[in-house]
């Protein structure tokens, strides 16, 4: 087997604005700056990859993420890679942080599958969808704003919105949004009989309640069909975590307490979710967050993919990542359709009917 010789990598700063703030329980988000990282081999063919730290994850600072992404372009030189397995023996030993482990790894996967002239989906599954279903994103807005956009969304084909909660709006915003959704039931035609299905709502309270005050919230929210909270509590609060997830019905769903592989195995201990929430950047890479999948999938719990509004450079890796045929759910992958500019970042990748297309 032929492998390809790391030849040289470039990195480059970029910075991109949202159209709009992203308002969260925790903080409010205008921008994202981020690296992204070039990687050539003997034949001066490339791959592309993206590191852009989020605050609110424990990731590194963007410095520390460009100090390491500086030492990686003088050790990885001359190194050579002919397989996934090769790209993870490579990367363990130098003790990278999540965003620059990220951005190196996912470069060389892409310039490993331009190489073999196959999708990166392939590299990564045995077997994989075509299409991955994604829900649009709602921030804490006003309620008639939240209104506004759900009826945009829902036109635009989605069938899962997301909605951002954690303040005294949130019963208003979220029964506007669920009375638009319903007027846009999506019908289906299955053996002749028409159908509807409910278009899907989840929320996110980005850790802003306590356990007493998130038992009493999704209480007030059972009326309207919700699919999952995500992070509703302290996302160090496993056990009470697991405490809201025994008192309701909603299904709970583990995010911001899975930064790493031991989270992951927290959450599983103490049954704190149903659901995990794996964003590749976090978790450190592509490979990473499928082998956390695979450790979810096995302990019986669902997983959702998403970013941590990456570029479009992270985010299409995501996407190919979400093409494992077990994941069933709507993941987190139309951040691109959120900033402002086009291009290397911001491109847009096809989607139809609330589906992105690999």
């Amino acid at each position: 087997m032929n492998k390809l010789i790391i030849k040289q990598i470039n990195l480059q700063f970029c910075k991109l604005r949202l159209l709009q703030p992203l308002i969260t329980a925790n903080q409010t988000i205008r921008e994202r700056t981020g690296i992204i990282v070039q990687v050539f081999d003997q034949f001066n063919s490339f791959g592309l990859g993206e590191s852009s730290p989020l605050v609110g994850f424990e990731m590194e600072t963007i410095i520390h993420t460009a100090r390491s992404l500086k030492r990686m372009q003088q050790v990885l030189v001359g190194e050579a890679i002919a397989t996934t397995d090769d790209i993870s023996d490579l990367l363990i030993s130098h003790n990278l942080p999540p965003a620059a482990k990220h951005g190196i790894e996912l470069a060389l996967l892409n310039l490993l599958a331009s190489h073999y002239q196959r999708p990166l989906a392939e590299l990564l599954h045995s077997s994989h969808r075509s299409k991955v279903s994604v829900n649009a994103l709602i921030g804490q807005v006003p309620p008639d704003v939240a209104a506004i956009k759900t009826r945009q969304f829902c036109q635009e084909g989605y069938k899962c919105l997301k909605i951002k909660v954690g303040d005294p709006l949130d019963l208003l915003r979220v029964q506007a949004i669920r009375a638009i959704a319903d007027a846009f039931t999506i019908q289906k035609n299955q053996t002749h009989k028409p159908t509807n299905q409910k278009i899907q709502i989840r929320i996110d309270a980005n850790q802003a309640w306590t356990v007493s005050e998130a038992i009493q919230k999704l209480k007030a929210f059972a009326e309207f069909d919700i699919e999952y909270v995500e992070q509703p509590v302290n996302a160090n609060n496993f056990n009470g975590m697991a405490e809201v997830q025994n008192s309701v019905e909603m299904a709970i769903a583990a995010d911001e307490s899975i930064k790493n592989m031991e989270g992951l195995e927290q959450v599983i201990k103490t049954k704190a979710a149903s659901i995990v929430i794996l964003k590749p950047m976090a978790l450190g890479g592509i490979l990473t967050a499928h082998k956390a999948a695979k450790v979810a999938i096995e302990a019986g719990l669902d997983v959702v993919f998403t970013t941590t509004l990456d570029g479009a450079i992270a985010r299409l890796g995501a996407l190919h990542l979400a093409a494992m045929p077990e994941i069933t759910r709507a993941c987190g992958l139309a951040s691109t359709e959120l900033f402002a500019t086009e291009d290397l970042l911001t491109r847009r990748t096809l989607m139809t009917a609330g589906e992105l297309i690999i």
